[in-house]
């Protein structure tokens, strides 16, 4: 077999015990009974934990390494390591160096060069090495729909425990102000990828309780919004100007910072995503709804959370995109499709993380509930999914095929993959 494999491959051999067991023994020749070949263990220490086995008569328990060859023990400086003291079997693929325990007594070995049947290791080579978009591209066919839909169902939770692995950090630097981190979030979904960054920063530098003292006028928090974000350098029309002076002195009274101008990019932009008018709706959300967060989590349908977000710019915004810079006239509110773009990325994420935190199984319920009632996102991964016979119902499915290309399909995790496992079975 050639060695263009990864290591993986041999964790799902063992895991699986898709080997060949008849006159199994160590590379010193002493016979090797598998009892229980251990748990895969996907955080640092050996690979796989709790392992029960048989040399000649003696019964061991512990752990069980894998790699390709023996000489990657010390390659990997696992004999200063004393999580490995427990190793009782070193399984590898090539036998190159003998390893031994740090009391100069050797480390039973086994050897899989010759076990692995060569029709497993052509599905292998045939699933991996291929130019398709994915690798099981014209496999996933064959898979069974409920295979395919239970490991969605896990590809979806995973992507919202990623989404929360993001946020949590930010509870804790926002003084563990929800309501702050809400709009954290929006507002750096308002800027996607290209004012993500910018929105970010101008969050970070506007007071949340500054916002909140002027709720009452979509005037003054767009003076402040636009002043922070220096956006206002071409006010040449009588509102502009108005919020120029209203800004400035604002910023004296509030001691206020505001951004560089050239932190914000138009280019390639549709001019509904452009800052100025995200930063106007995002003004007027703030008007609307004040402390959101307790709004958020007890909306008892997407109906509800969608009139939560659903606001719209003052009316100079129905003339403009940009400050200073009219346009035919369009009432510029948050569109149908940000919003549940909003829903998906803030709400259900804020929901899922506040029945964690809270221990409470039914805002975790409620998350994925809501996020599987929200039509699938359309963009060109679904489109590519659709194509290869995977199509997504709901959210939760596109989020799922989305997490799922990233992280196991592009990395070439099919072994861990329960669509890959499965494929690893068909003949041919």
């Amino acid at each position: 077999m050639s060695l263009s494999f990864k290591e993986d491959f041999l964790h799902y051999i063992w895991k699986f015990q898709k080997y060949e067991h008849t006159n199994l023994n160590t590379e010193q020749g002493k016979k090797i009974t598998i009892i229980n070949p251990g748990i895969h263990n996907h955080d640092a220490g050996p690979d796989f934990l709790n392992a029960r086995i048989k040399i000649d008569q003696n019964l061991w328990a512990g752990s069980i390494e894998i790699h390709k060859h023996s000489s990657e023990w010390k390659q990997h400086k696992h004999h200063l390591d004393p999580a490995y003291e427990n190793v009782i079997l070193h399984v590898v693929f090539f036998d190159d160096k003998p390893v031994k325990y740090n009391n100069d007594k050797l480390i039973p070995c086994l050897t899989l060069n010759n076990r692995i049947n060569k029709k497993t290791i052509a599905q292998y080579q045939n699933l991996l090495f291929n130019p398709n978009w994915i690798a099981c591209a014209n496999q996933i066919k064959k898979v069974n729909p409920i295979t395919k839909s239970m490991w969605l169902t896990r590809m979806a939770t995973e992507r919202l425990e990623e989404k929360i692995n993001r946020i949590s950090p930010l509870l804790d630097g926002l003084g563990n102000d929800w309501d702050q981190l809400s709009y954290y979030l929006i507002a750096q979904y308002f800027g996607l990828k290209v004012n993500n960054e910018a929105f970010r920063r101008l969050i970070e530098s506007t007071s949340f309780d500054i916002l909140l003292k002027h709720q009452d006028s979509l005037f003054h928090l767009e003076a402040l919004l636009l002043g922070q974000a220096n956006l206002l350098i071409n006010a040449n029309d009588n509102y502009s100007q108005k919020l120029t002076k209203e800004y400035a002195f604002l910023q004296k009274k509030y001691g206020l910072i505001k951004m560089l101008s050239h932190e914000w990019k138009f280019s390639r932009m549709r001019p509904t995503n452009f800052p100025g008018l995200r930063i106007a709706q995002l003004a007027a959300l703030i008007k609307k709804e004040g402390r959101i967060f307790r709004k958020i989590i007890t909306a008892t349908s997407l109906d509800e959370l969608r009139k939560i977000f659903a606001s719209s710019a003052s009316d100079y915004w129905d003339h403009h995109y940009r400050i200073g810079k009219e346009s035919t006239k369009k009432k510029k509110s948050i569109g149908s499709k940000t919003i549940d773009i909003l829903i998906i990325n803030v709400a259900i994420p804020l929901i899922f993380f506040y029945g964690l935190k809270t221990k409470d199984q039914k805002y975790k319920d409620k998350a994925i509930y809501l996020l599987e009632s929200i039509p699938p996102e359309q963009n060109k991964l679904t489109k590519k999914w659709k194509e290869s016979n995977v199509i997504a119902k709901n959210a939760a499915n596109s989020q799922a095929l989305l997490y799922l290309k990233k992280n196991y399909c592009d990395v070439y995790r099919c072994l861990s993959c329960s669509i890959g496992n499965k494929i690893m079975t068909f003949d041919g």
